[in-house]
């Protein structure tokens, strides 16, 4: 893992992302040859088709699930997804070439572009699957110390594909064994920490030995959140949090995240508008009531404010006045609302409250003041999601179903404390891109 722009990748997915990059610009280079000796094919400004292309491509594999790791084994949905993805590069190349001057190509020369990265891509990931030791990529990891740290540690094996649990040692077991020799002779990358009582336990001249010999030497918390890009809460202690880096608030990035809110949120609000009256037809039509929704949530600092929202429940759905969460199949939901709620259309008017300066398009999702003072017993930390504005959308609505449990709020809240931990503008977009793919497949939405 490295971390870029403030947030942890996989160097693995990293190179495949650029080996797709270099292939493709290979298909460029290799087309723009070929438009030397058939002029009906050549674009009029290269460079700008070059770039469109790069960009769309990255786009299409991203939301194709082409980066994740399994995307690099060999079988038939993997092959399916990357004809899936050509198909609408082409689509959209044909599209975009046709009406955008600045990118102007005749469709024949886009559709021989298209054949020809995918010819040179293609081969990119037989080579990478069939010739290259991606299964030597994954980092062979020793941890020290057993019990819940080391549990979840175990579970790293089923969701990470970068990663290999090479050995759990119990804490008593850890003087009895000759680790700097165990290190050497079983190729480990990394030597996790996950001690509790480290007094009398931990063999510092042997763990010293093998970071000389350049084995990577970190603590649980630091693994935990590089490997799974979330904060362990329930077992991380303040001092990580208060000592190690992240929750920096650059004010440069805040500036330019509010100023990009705004203009999007008018935009979005201006081009959503016919899509909007439907909406609202549609509601009225399907049950008596206001189109409109509006519930007091907390945001920025714990100050209240009143999101807005397309009504999606029924009028008086808590008749009795107690707070409660949306739970599967609930009744509640109207026929229109379970659409709205599915393709997250209801949303859409929080662009007021991203106008209004209240939330953001990417932060943590803002909580109803009931449900933020039980949690706040309950959950460490809880309170710091508040030190950002909350977000139409968030690292954890993307990662995590839809929350209706104390439990729940609890992983939802290690996603929020990471982002809020490496906020910056690249982990926004990255958001915004993911949160596509739950809007086209619908995923936990309730």
């Amino acid at each position: 893992m490295i971390r870029l722009f403030n947030h942890y990748i996989s160097i693995g997915v990293l190179a495949v992302l650029l080996g797709d990059m270099a292939f493709a610009g290979l298909a460029l280079f290799s087309f723009e040859l070929l438009s030397g000796s058939f002029p009906l094919f050549a674009p009029e400004h290269p460079l700008a088709t070059g770039v469109f292309w790069l960009l769309t491509l990255a786009f299409l594999f991203f939301q194709g699930g082409l980066y994740d790791p399994m995307s690099f084994e060999v079988d038939r949905r993997n092959m399916i997804r990357l004809v899936s993805a050509f198909v609408l590069l082409g689509g959209v190349g044909v599209l975009a070439m046709k009406f955008v001057p600045a990118i102007r190509m005749g469709w024949r020369g886009t559709l021989v572009l298209t054949n020809l990265t995918f010819a040179f891509v293609a081969f990119w990931r037989w080579l990478l699957v069939l010739k290259l030791p991606v299964h030597e990529w994954k980092r062979s990891t020793l941890i020290l110390g057993t019990g819940q740290i080391a549990r979840i540690f175990e579970e790293l094996n089923r969701f990470r594909h970068n990663i290999r649990i090479q050995a759990v040692v119990d804490a008593h077991r850890i003087k009895e064994m000759d680790l700097a020799r165990y290190a050497m002779d079983h190729k480990i990358h990394s030597i996790v920490i996950s001690l509790k009582d480290r007094r009398g336990t931990l063999p510092i001249h042997e763990i010293l030995a093998c970071k000389m010999n350049g084995i990577e030497v970190m603590e649980w918390p630091t693994f935990y959140e590089k490997n799974m890009n979330k904060i362990d809460i329930m077992n991380v202690n303040p001092s990580h949090l208060i000592l190690g880096d992240g929750f920096q608030r650059n004010r440069v990035t805040v500036v330019i995240k509010g100023i990009m809110d705004r203009v999007l949120a008018l935009a979005g609000l201006l081009l959503f508008a016919p899509f909007g009256t439907l909406i609202a037809l549609a509601i009225k039509m399907n049950s008596p009531g206001p189109v409109l929704y509006s519930q007091e949530r907390v945001g920025l600092n714990g100050k209240t404010f009143q999101i807005y929202k397309f009504r999606s429940m029924v009028v008086d759905a808590e008749k009795n006045r107690t707070p409660q969460w949306a739970s599967e199949q609930d009744p509640r939901i109207t026929k229109v609302g379970r659409f709205l709620r599915k393709t997250r259309l209801d949303e859409v008017p929080q662009l007021i409250n991203i106008l209004k300066g209240e939330m953001s398009f990417i932060g943590p999702r803002p909580e109803r003041p009931f449900f933020v003072e039980e949690l706040e017993k309950c959950i460490p930390f809880y309170g710091l999601r508040h030190v950002t504005k909350p977000g139409l959308s968030g690292w954890a609505q993307i990662r995590y179903r839809y929350g209706a449990t104390v439990e729940d709020a609890v992983k939802k809240l290690e996603y929020d404390l990471y982002y809020i931990k490496n906020l910056s503008i690249f982990l926004d977009l990255m958001i915004f891109m993911e949160t596509i793919q739950v809007i086209l497949f619908g995923k936990g939405s309730r």
